[in-house]
C-alpha cells in the first residue's frame, strides 16, 4: 500500500470526486463532542500563527482513500475508506467560511477559500 501525506488543500482544491461507499456510517459528528474541540484547535492554531510562528501545524488525523477506476475525460474518483466524518466537517467549515467572506464582501478572500 502506498501512503502519502497530503495537506487539506490537496484534497479540497483539486477537482476530484470523493465517493462515500454504502458501508460507511452516516454523518454523526456532534457540536459538543467533535465540532467544538476541532474549532478550539483551529482557533489555537490561528493564534499561534498570529504570534509569528508561520510554520505551526495541526494534525487533523489520517484519511484513507482508494482510487476508483474512471473513464477517460472524467474527474478522478476516490472511495473514502476512513475519514469521512472529518472530510465532511471540513467541507462544511470551508463552505461556511466562503459564505461569511462573501457576506462581508471579501470576494478576493472568498475566492481563495474555494467552493
Amino acid at each position: 500500500m502506498k501512503t502519502d501525506v497530503i495537506k487539506p488543500q490537496g484534497v479540497f482544491y483539486n477537482p476530484t470526486r470523493m465517493v462515500v461507499p454504502l458501508f460507511q456510517r452516516p454523518y454523526v459528528w456532534s457540536k459538543e463532542t467533535q465540532w467544538e474541540p476541532l474549532w478550539e484547535d483551529v482557533v489555537r492554531l490561528i493564534e499561534v500563527i498570529s504570534d509569528h510562528n508561520e510554520t505551526a501545524t495541526h494534525f487533523l488525523g489520517a484519511i484513507v482513500i482508494q482510487r476508483v477506476p474512471t473513464g477517460l475525460g472524467t474527474l478522478p474518483a476516490w472511495n473514502v475508506i476512513d475519514g469521512q466524518q472529518r472530510l465532511t466537517t471540513l467541507q462544511l467549515l470551508l463552505d461556511a467560511l466562503h459564505s461569511e467572506l462573501e457576506r462581508r464582501e471579501q470576494t478576493g478572500l472568498a475566492g481563495a477559500s474555494g467552493r
